[in-house]
């Protein structure tokens, strides 16, 4: 049972945005799987799921935020796992 919680998974990255880059590996290519993989896992456990891109498209911030908004309501019900796989020097930010 999922106490009414429904879930966006977004693919960071895709399309003209590759993400970290380190040879041919595209950090894009990496959060596509691992999307991919989670959207059909909570299906697959009857939790409603949206996903933001299935396949190598660009999405502007703007798409990304109105599919994660719009797909469920804009509700505290509503988890976002946004998939990102920095490649370093990045910064852990902490919400409150």
């Amino acid at each position: 049972m999922n106490n009414g919680y429904r879930i966006v998974v977004d693919a960071g990255h895709g399309g003209s945005d590759p993400g970290a880059v380190s040879g041919n590996l595209r950090e894009k290519d990496f959060t596509l799987k691992a999307a991919n993989y989670m959207y059909n896992r909570f299906k697959e456990l009857g939790v409603p799921v949206a996903i933001t891109r299935d396949s190598d498209t660009t999405l502007s911030r703007t798409e990304r935020l109105n599919t994660m908004r719009n797909t469920f309501g804009n509700d505290s019900k509503v988890l976002v796992l946004s998939n990102h796989i920095n490649a370093g020097g990045g910064a852990c930010q902490k919400f409150d």
